[in-house]
Parts: structure tokens; sequence; C-alpha cells
């Protein structure tokens, strides 16, 4: 059985518990079955405790769904979510555990093919089941708020990551957030800030996670060489017309090198054995990808430009209309090339 995707104009419009569960008693199950059937399509995953346990506890997730009884399900969805909160860790240390044993034999293609598409499914799940939680606990529009002002968001998001940037290297960076409204003014005033259909807490983690990388690259620099941060701004700028919304995240901090991949899973400034003590400023190396999932879900995208010796301009780019707001829900019915995944020798 496909997936069926939802539309934003969906989740605005439906806001009864009882007929979203309804709906999501028939569709988890097979989003969950998708999941499962990735896993175990990878070379020897049995022999990766992470992956067993990912494994494990999406099986456990879908029998839950599968059985479930109506009265049930507001139970069943909290248990899910609470269960599967290590998930995204969990892969990033399988990843690397494959990168690490397996050598230059892990494949980076098939390794972001088949990540991308599990953790696109899974974040559509955790959408739709937020969604209805959120109707189910008297949220006037679930977890859709119909009017999120990017302005906000963005300045909120800013504010954590410089108190972690903080927290972690003892500077703070400049960061500048500027609205243009539609007639190309700066400084847009609240009635011209972009508004649009959207997830407050989605946005926020994709401009954090841009703010994130920034900000370390940035520190980094001015450590360095000795240099004050008021003299290399971060801007983020707010940009947006009739059909979408765009974020420009831009830092002067001397680029991307050219022999990094930062889209790939198996890439991370963290340093080796990090994962004992999560470093908040670099991480495992999926907050970038997860980022761009994050914006490709509701047809967004993310992009990155390096500036050789300059900077790097980041853009994430979502439409605004509701009905051109539809998930994006990868069918696994087709058969992936996982046999390159790893090119084990015997």
């Amino acid at each position: 059985m496909e997936p069926h995707p939802r539309s934003v104009e969906y989740l605005t419009t439906t806001l009864d518990p009882r007929q979203i569960a309804e709906f999501l008693r028939l569709e988890m199950p097979i989003r969950y079955a998708e999941r499962i059937r990735a896993l175990e399509q990878v070379p020897r995953w049995q022999t990766i405790p992470d992956l067993v346990d990912v494994h494990d506890i999406h099986v456990e997730s879908f029998k839950s769904f599968r059985v479930c009884e109506a009265d049930d399900f507001s139970e069943v969805t909290h248990q899910a979510l609470l269960r599967e909160q290590t998930i995204v860790e969990k892969l990033a240390k399988s990843v690397h555990h494959l990168r690490d044993d397996a050598g230059a034999g892990v494949t980076d293609d098939s390794v972001s093919k088949f990540l991308d598409d599990f953790l696109l499914n899974r974040i559509g799940c955790q959408v739709l089941l937020g969604h209805y939680l959120a109707c189910r606990a008297g949220q006037q529009n679930g977890i859709i708020d119909p009017r999120c002002d990017t302005r906000r968001v963005c300045r909120t998001a800013a504010e954590a990551v410089l108190d972690m940037c903080w927290e972690c290297t003892g500077r703070r960076p400049s960061v500048f957030v500027n609205a243009h409204s539609a007639c190309g003014g700066k400084g847009a005033d609240d009635g011209q800030v972009a508004r649009f259909p959207y997830m407050p807490h989605v946005l926020k983690y994709i401009v954090s996670e841009l703010l994130k990388n920034s900000c370390r690259a940035t520190t980094d620099m001015l450590s360095a060489h000795d240099l004050e941060a008021a003299d290399f701004p971060i801007n983020v700028i707010i940009c947006a017309d009739e059909d979408h919304v765009t974020i420009c995240a831009a830092d002067q901090a001397g680029g991307i090198p050219r022999e990094a991949n930062p889209w790939s899973y198996l890439y991370t400034t963290a340093e080796d054995g990090a994962y004992g003590g999560t470093k908040k400023l670099a991480g495992h190396g999926v907050g970038l990808p997860l980022s761009r999932l994050y914006a490709r879900y509701l047809h967004g995208s993310l992009d990155l430009v390096s500036l050789p010796g300059y900077g790097t301009h980041a853009y994430v780019n979502l439409p605004r209309v509701e009905s051109q707001q539809v998930e994006v829900v990868p069918d696994a019915d087709y058969e992936y090339d996982y046999a390159n995944l790893l090119d084990f020798t015997v």
C-alpha cells in the first residue's frame, strides 16, 4: 500500500481529533512498514546495535497502531512519540559506525538516499501525530500557525543559538534579523512582515541549524585571528512575494572548504568520540541534511552558496500557499540499491 500525502490545507481544515485519528489509524501502519522495510534492506543491519534498536522501536510502534482501538489512539500516539525520541541520534551513530567499520566502502550517495527517505517519512509521521495531539489538547489550529511570523521565529531562534554559542565558546557573534516588505522596503512593520501558514517549531529548527553552523564558523574564525564579532556580523534576511517566503542566513566566516560536503550524513565537524557528550554546535553531522528535509517536506528547499574566502549564504525557500504545501512522502514500493550501500570485502 502507498502513503497518502496530506496538505497544510487539509491540516488547517481538519481539526476534529476523531476524524484525524480515523485517518491516522490506517496511515501510520503504512508509513511505519515502509521504514521497517528500508531498515531491513540495509546490508548486515542486524550487526549494528543502534540499527537493531531503531528497527525494534519501529516494529513496536507499527504493532501498536495496527491493533489499537479508537479509545486507545491518544495513548498509543504518546507512547510512539516518546519511544522514538532517540531515533535520529541512533541513526547518526549507525551511519558513523558503518563509516568507521567499512572505511572507504561506505557509499555516500546510497547512505544519503536511505536516510533522506527514511527521515522524510518520519517527519511526516511526527507532523501528523503532533497535529492530532495538538487538536485533541484543544489548540485552535493544531500545530499550524495560520499566520506564522517569520521575523519573530527567526529572532527567537537567533537568541537561543547565541545563548548556546556563549555557553559553548564564551563568544557571542553579532546576528541581525531584517524583514523586507513586498514593496522592497527594509525594516518592514508588523503589517508587512511575511506571515504564512506554517509550523513555527519546524521553521525555528531550520533557522537554528543554519545559525549554529554560522555561529560556530564565525567564533572559530574570531578566535583564530583575534578579531571582533561586531566586524563580522551574521545577517538573516526575510523576504516574500505572494507565493513564497525566502530566508537568507549570511555569514562572513570564510566559506565552506572545497573538500567538505555539508549535505553528507558522514560529514561532521565534531571531534571523534563526541557521542559521550553531544557537541551542541557541531553535533553528529545530521543538522543540515535534516533541516533540508524539513524544508523539502512541504515542497520547500534549502540551498547553500559558499563564497570562498568570504562566507556562506544559506537560502530557505518555502511555499506560502496552503494548496501548494503538500507532504513529500517517499514511496518505498520500488527497490532501493541497498546492495551498494556498503562495499564489504570478504
